[in-house]
């Protein structure tokens, strides 16, 4: 006899089955919902094309140049600019070398990269940069050095060469400037749109790799390799730099350009052909460079004054007030500067008008502090000759009868 019990469930089991088909094939057949998405048609800020800006610092030492740069969006950059150089203007050397124990502690130490002494991550909400410390062999000509760096740095931004002083860049306050009293430490910063300007790539080169660290975690894109700081120098410089690291040198002048020989040999040739001139007596030759037309050294071999001969850009004002900051250290006060300018010696060299400038410490009791004998020639096209003697303050009041006379003989 059948068992009542599992007689009795069939029916509902049957009914439960198709109580449950039906509520399938009744959600079939009803239509999926509509989503309805936004997407933007401009593109985020955060990948949107940006000015690139570079900030740096040359400070240097006595065989070496030390270069503290970052590169990146302009944004990225505004948000650390004055961290960083604060930080640059902080630094101490060790046996030449910059001791970096005052990094701030939120920048993280980088992979080592060659061509470089130290690379460290900075994170922004906008980028993560990279900070790269580097060092080259100084050249014989400190401004020349610069510039041409500073032109290089200025290319990368996508803008053209500078012909004013430093490459447009500025002298800066540092700790140790008063050690280096004919090489101001230098300061950078330049802001443009590279040709190849456009959303930086991500870490590797992919569009959207690595986020860490940030949104946009690479730098942004340069001209040059990033694993090499010095790369775009021109080929005779970059020679110049390979020979003076196998001789453990700083780099050598040009060597086309010639001396300037003693104004009786007549037939000794001159440091620049458009340039004519009696050298006094006692006057020996000087450093010569690519920028230098002339270059002299007078007074005592031991405490000499440097006499140059340069043409570059830059305003009047602008000049006077550099060369009173290394005079004094520091950034003259305006009424310091206005009072030198009214008191400039005016006179004629080379046919034209021109002013010069004694420019001594206002500590007259130290006669070996630094002074600065410069005088200014305007020339076309918003450049001037510049004819500067640098040396201590008694060697350059001795040599004032002898600057009259050569500035009365100089033809250009």
């Amino acid at each position: 006899m059948p068992d009542s019990r599992w007689t009795s469930c069939v029916p509902v089991l049957a009914s439960l089955w198709c109580i449950g088909l039906l509520s399938v094939l009744a959600g079939c057949s009803q239509e999926a919902p509509i989503i309805t998405y936004q997407v933007p048609t401009k593109m985020p800020a955060v990948l949107a094309a940006e000015d690139t800006r570079t900030i740096a610092a040359i400070l240097p030492q006595q065989d070496q140049a030390w270069f503290f740069k970052i590169m990146g969006r302009k944004s990225a950059v505004d948000s650390i600019d004055d961290t960083f150089r604060e930080f640059v203007e902080n630094i101490e050397f060790e046996d030449g070398k910059p001791n970096l124990d005052s990094v701030p502690a939120d920048w993280r130490k980088g992979a080592d990269r060659a061509m470089r002494f130290a690379s460290y991550d900075i994170n922004t909400p906008v980028q993560q940069l990279d900070l790269s410390v580097s060092q080259l062999s100084r050249m014989d000509d400190w401004s020349e050095f610069v510039v041409m760096n500073v032109n290089r740095w200025r290319k990368q931004v996508g803008l053209s060469d500078s012909k004013e002083e430093w490459a447009s860049a500025e002298t800066m306050t540092w700790s140790g400037s008063d050690e280096f009293a004919d090489a101001p430490a230098i300061w950078v910063d330049v802001t443009g749109s590279p040709t190849d300007s456009g959303p930086p790539m991500m870490a590797g080169g992919a569009p959207f790799a690595s986020m860490a660290g940030g949104p946009m975690a690479s730098a942004a894109p340069e001209a040059a390799p990033a694993s090499d700081p010095h790369a775009g120098l021109p080929r005779d410089a970059q020679e110049a730099i390979e020979q003076a690291k196998a001789s453990g040198k700083s780099m050598p002048a040009p060597k086309e350009k010639a001396f300037p020989k003693a104004a009786d040999s007549d037939d000794a040739p001159k440091s620049d052909p458009a340039l004519d001139f009696d050298r006094p007596e006692g006057w020996r030759d000087g450093r010569m460079s690519m920028m230098r037309m002339a270059a002299f050294n007078a007074g005592p071999e031991e405490t000499s004054a440097e006499i140059t001969v340069i043409t570059a850009g830059g305003d009047l004002r602008g000049n006077v007030a550099r060369w009173m900051g290394q005079v004094e250290g520091g950034q003259p006060d305006d009424a310091d500067v206005d009072e030198a300018l009214e008191s400039a010696e005016k006179l004629t060299v080379a046919g034209r008008d021109a002013q010069r400038f004694i420019l001594q410490p206002k500590d007259k009791s130290d006669d070996q502090a630094s002074s600065i004998d410069a005088t200014i020639v305007p020339l076309e096209n918003d450049f001037s000759l510049f004819i500067k003697m640098v040396g201590p303050a008694d060697v350059i009041a001795d040599q004032d009868e002898a600057m009259r006379s050569f500035l009365k003989s100089l033809k250009y």
